[in-house]
């Protein structure tokens, strides 16, 4: 069985806040399990012009307890991120996976993000769950952990990065005061 998971927001700023904020999301204090993020990859698509940036990513967290039998008591993850930013579209997509644990679980996040008629930036996200251990009804239950994980760990993303925003907002209106 493989889970999916849909969710749907809304943030009350424009796209181009949304983008800077994304590419500085960390450190915030929403993202304390966030150890690093390494940009290892980045360019400029000569055919549509489109920013395209991969990142590495290392996190802390722990597995369920039921899982720990098989793998030890892991505590970080590497995560690889793809972004395509359109500015001229004003859309952002992303793409972040697992790298490592991925006999046990792989989680696949696909996000697009994009301007509505406000003006603001609607963001859709879906995210899949699978394993790949077959054995003694763990893969539905690891399965099911990480989809009921996911609307946790949703709210402090969006938490995080409202922070950051709203960081970028402040830095943003200080420098205009400076310029006048």
């Amino acid at each position: 069985m493989v889970l999916w998971f849909n969710s749907g927001h809304s943030y009350d700023y424009d796209f181009a806040t949304v983008t800077l904020a994304y590419m500085n999301r960390y450190p915030n204090p929403y993202a304390t399990h966030v150890q690093s993020v390494d940009t290892i990859d980045c360019r400029i698509d000569a055919t549509t012009g489109d920013l395209m940036l991969t990142k590495l990513i290392v996190k802390t967290g722990r597995l369920p307890k039921f899982i720990t039998y098989f793998v030890g008591d892991v505590t970080k993850s590497w995560v690889m991120e793809k972004i395509r930013i359109n500015r001229d579209t004003q859309t952002m997509t992303t793409y972040t996976r697992n790298l490592d644990h991925k006999k046990i679980i792989i989680i696949e996040e696909f996000t697009h993000y994009s301007t509505n008629a406000d003006g603001f930036t609607d963001v859709q996200s879906s995210v899949k769950f699978s394993s790949g251990i077959n054995k003694f009804g763990i893969k539905n239950k690891l399965e099911s952990w990480g989809h009921s994980k996911m609307q946790e760990n949703l709210r402090g993303s969006r938490e995080g990065l409202k922070f950051v925003m709203l960081k970028v907002n402040e830095r943003r209106q200080a420098w205009l005061e400076q310029m006048a």
